[in-house]
């Protein structure tokens, strides 16, 4: 990444709406030195993309909304993943167990650092030496959640309250037993992130869009929601996935003319909530 900034503020500073928008997993720029590393071909990679979630947010920016943009690649590292969930055997020299947070998905190769890709197998010609892990921790992950903290906390102090908006994209869903999917999934760690108010400010404007949403499933929101939303304190964050086959093609490999729509509910999602804070003081 020595020729982008690892983070892309856009839009006002400081915040002129008690909103934060945020867009961990869109970085389509991947270094050499990364590269190098990998066996497999650059666009392998691209699975792990949030395919053009960036251009998502582009609205609401034109519109007086502020947002973080992350330039680094998924396949560098997991924004969403707490800094700790590492597959230790990964690393050289391999970590002690007591010093990582071991889950499903460390284990299955998506922790902090992606290291499986299905029907490829193991991501790296080698283990990933510890001093480049921990470069990739205190260069990326800790400034990234870092400055959501301060930004946070500096909208709340002039508002009340501080809204964080985490940008995903999802593969289309598989449909229930009503032939029905949902377009657009909010995270709210079930309950624990984000008050139900601004939970149901969004759902009903997902709905006026036309769209059907969902709730926590089979989305919960990862570890920004967990690390920055604590209602009690007035701090709301909430993870929005979005169904890749409303702005992209039908390979969803590239922008479609239903982008600008999509832009248009992002837009409408930050204004929404943005209201419901203002209107609240």
């Amino acid at each position: 990444m020595k020729d982008r900034p690892a983070i892309l503020p856009l839009g006002e500073w400081p915040p002129k709406r008690p909103v934060l928008l945020t867009v961990p997993h869109a970085g389509r720029f991947y270094p050499e030195d990364l590269l190098e590393k990998l066996r497999c071909e650059p666009e392998k990679l691209i699975i792990f993309e949030d395919r053009f979630a960036d251009l998502l947010v582009d609205n609401a920016v034109s519109a007086g909304f502020s947002a973080l943009v992350a330039c680094s690649p998924r396949a560098l590292i997991d924004l969403n993943r707490h800094h700790l969930e590492i597959d230790p055997m990964m690393i050289d020299p391999p970590l002690p167990l007591d010093s990582v947070i071991l889950t499903s998905r460390s284990r299955n190769g998506l922790g902090l650092f992606p290291n499986y890709l299905a029907g490829f197998g193991g991501l790296y010609h080698h283990l990933l030496p510890y001093q480049e892990a921990r470069h990739r921790i205190e260069n990326y992950h800790a400034p990234w959640h870092g400055h959501i903290a301060d930004i946070l906390g500096n909208i709340k102090s002039r508002y009340g309250s501080a809204i964080l908006l985490d940008i995903h994209s999802m593969p289309p869903l598989i449909p229930d037993e009503k032939g029905e999917a949902a377009d657009i999934v909010i995270g709210t760690a079930y309950g624990h992130s984000a008050s139900s108010e601004i939970t149901a400010v969004i759902a009903e404007i997902v709905e006026k869009h036309g769209l059907k949403p969902a709730f926590n499933k089979p989305y919960a929101g990862g570890y920004t929601v967990d690390r920055h939303g604590k209602p009690s304190s007035s701090r709301h964050a909430l993870q929005i996935e979005i169904d890749r086959a409303l702005y992209l093609d039908e390979d969803l490999y590239h922008p479609s003319a239903s982008l600008p729509a999509i832009r248009q509910l992002v837009h409408d999602i930050a204004e929404g909530v943005a209201q419901y804070i203002e209107l609240s003081r």
